[in-house]
């Protein structure tokens, strides 16, 4: 299945291709509201739900820091701490 992610919005099926994940792993982002109506979805409607991909992408950014640190800056933190161990030694 080919999706183009050129639009700014996709569906639950576009979404879940767009991340790699199940489509359940982003139900279960919606039913604990991890995704924020108004934020990172919109309804039309009933039923149909779009995903701001910006906003989603901002999300999964932000998902590589726990403490407010982005992972990045945590891995360097961490193999400057092993090669100081390491010179110890």
């Amino acid at each position: 299945m080919l999706i183009k992610f050129n639009s700014p919005y996709l569906s639950k099926k576009e979404l879940a291709s767009y991340l790699k994940v199940s489509e359940s792993f982003i139900k279960n982002k919606l039913y604990s509201k991890e995704f924020e109506l108004g934020i990172h979805y919109f309804k039309i409607g009933e039923a149909k739900i779009l995903f701001d991909r910006l906003e989603i992408d901002k999300w999964l950014q932000g998902k590589g820091a726990s403490d407010g640190k982005p992972l990045r800056q945590k891995q360097q933190t961490l193999s400057k701490y092993i090669s100081q161990r390491s010179k110890d030694y």
